[in-house]
């Protein structure tokens, strides 16, 4: 923040003038030329099947997330008539370039899409709306939902969540996403025969399936990488987790990194 001298002249603080600061809020800051903070928030309730790995998502406990095959052309709807909040959705092309629109919710009339999207990356309310919808907000094609936005109990009243809450997310082309905080968390409390699993899975342009890593854990999985974890453009990510026992858990996923561009030239 800034103060003021004796004379009243200003004098930005070393932080707002940028002279001495941690290089990642610089990257926040957006000071950092071709990176960009990137940080993945999901929550959701497992199926109570033991050993059955879902994507944590919104519709995790009876559906595991899918990709598009192909770019499409969505829809976008709420479950609550009256609702006409902007919502912003962001996603990649067919060729994996950054797309994104804001369209305004007309209740539970489908309003389309301009553009086709490849993927989903994140859909929220816009900062601009002139409301906050009060029912769930999906984007689908046909019958397969792409993106939800959920509600929740606030103050008593029921209200938007605001974004959407996936672990998911494709690296655009044209970036490499380098992953340095992962996080899970489980409402088991934990024991030898009542405990979740975390496994991450990435797909490449190519196809080429690969489970990162695998981690049995007790209420809470950290880890924060020295060395960022490097993703290339175009990969396919989905952050996992399933139960020990027939018993649903309710978890969350928390995924930070940085995105930066290829440039030949640095």
């Amino acid at each position: 923040m800034a103060t003021f001298n004796s004379t009243g002249a200003v004098s930005p603080s070393i932080t707002r003038a940028g002279r001495n600061e941690p290089f990642e809020l610089q990257v926040a800051r957006g000071q950092i030329t071709f990176h960009t903070e990137q940080n993945i928030f999901a929550y959701g309730a497992t199926p109570a099947t033991a050993g059955l790995f879902r994507t944590v998502w919104e519709n995790m406990a009876t559906t595991e997330y899918v990709f598009p095959g192909s770019a499409l052309t969505m829809q976008l709807a709420s479950d609550t008539a009256g609702d006409t909040a902007s919502i912003t959705i962001v996603g990649l092309d067919a060729n994996y370039a950054v797309i994104s629109e804001t369209l305004a919710l007309n209740g539970t009339t489908n309003v389309p899409t301009a553009n086709q999207y490849f993927r989903i990356n994140s859909m929220f309310v816009s900062t601009g709306s002139a409301t906050n919808p009060v029912g769930i907000i999906t984007l689908k094609n046909n019958t397969v939902t792409y993106a939800q936005i959920n509600t929740a109990v606030f103050n008593g009243v029921t209200s938007s969540i605001g974004q959407t809450q996936m672990a998911v997310f494709t690296v655009p082309a044209g970036y490499s996403f380098y992953g340095n905080r992962f996080g899970a968390y489980s409402s088991f409390n934990g024991n030898s025969a009542n405990y979740t699993t975390y496994r991450a899975v990435s797909n490449s342009v190519a196809g080429v399936q690969k489970i990162i890593v695998q981690t049995p854990f007790n209420t809470n999985y950290e880890v924060q990488r020295h060395y960022p974890l490097p993703y290339a453009e175009k990969t396919d990510l989905r952050w996992q987790i399933a139960p020990s026992t027939a018993t649903s858990a309710v978890v969350s996923i928390n995924i930070g990194g940085v995105l930066v561009k290829i440039d030949g030239s640095l």
